[in-house]
């Protein structure tokens, strides 16, 4: 199945999934989008392309290491603002469970600090079992099966704090990802009504008439997004903060 981007970042992705066929043979399950991707949302200037793979069995440490210097921008310029690429073992992939679980987490592109992890306790976990969620709802495949047969859903009473868990490190960093944050916040406030994901512009839009008090700060990340990452993310955190603060509100309520 096609995902609907620019032609450049399209042949990107072939380029990426044909790497991966090259270094994985028939250890490759499949290839995923994810994130906006996933949900039809990319905005170039802003978007990252975020991708998951599956493969049947860990390959050795070499061969991870090998992925992630084939992919890095250097060797394959990326077009969009970066690649967030994660590979997953099936174990994983198909245990529903919401701990990280990758064998390979690369951050790469112009605008994303490097990362390369071969540690799924490296940091944060929350993001991939959210992702994991947001490509089994897509069922989309750039290569390999159907994701909803390779990736078992995560119960939404069990992903639900993982989504608090988000918003809650947003909180702590408001000054520091700005109107990202207030999107997230959205996004996270509409899983928690309709137990669906939604690209993050999308949800915001939906948020205005969800949470009416934070309209105005709404719009202007909104409006943040859509002009890219090059125009900054200036919102007022204050605002921010109130924001978030309310969301966690009723992601609690909505898990009680």
């Amino acid at each position: 199945m096609t995902i609907r981007v620019p032609p450049a970042e399209a042949a990107y992705v072939d380029s990426v999934v044909r790497r991966l066929r090259a270094m994985l043979g028939e250890e490759l399950i499949g290839v995923y989008p994810t994130g906006s991707l996933a949900l039809d949302g990319y905005t170039p200037g802003r978007s990252d392309i975020d991708l998951i793979a599956v493969v049947d069995r860990t390959p050795p440490p070499e061969t991870l290491t090998e992925i992630a210097s084939r992919l890095a921008h250097d060797r394959l310029p990326c077009p969009a603002t970066g690649l967030e690429f994660v590979l997953y073992p099936s174990g994983t992939a198909r245990a529903g469970r919401v701990d990280a679980g990758y064998v390979l987490d690369l951050n790469t592109g112009r605008e994303l600090p490097s990362k390369v992890s071969l540690d799924p306790s490296d940091g944060p976990g929350f993001w991939y079992a959210i992702d994991r969620s947001i490509t089994c709802q897509s069922g989309t495949a750039l290569t390999g099966p159907d994701p909803r047969t390779v990736l078992r859903p995560v119960p939404f009473d069990a992903l639900l704090p993982v989504v608090v868990e988000s918003i809650e490190a947003h909180l702590a960093a408001t000054a520091e990802h700005g109107d990202n944050s207030v999107l997230n916040g959205c996004r996270a406030l509409r899983f928690a009504a309709q137990r669906r994901w939604h690209a993050k512009p999308d949800a915001a839009r939906w948020a205005r008439s969800a949470a009416p008090a934070h309209a105005g700060l709404i719009d202007a990340a909104i409006a943040s997004h859509a002009a890219g990452r090059a125009a900054g993310r200036a919102v007022p955190a204050a605002e921010v903060a109130a924001f978030l603060g309310y969301v966690l509100s009723r992601l609690r309520a909505a898990s009680q």
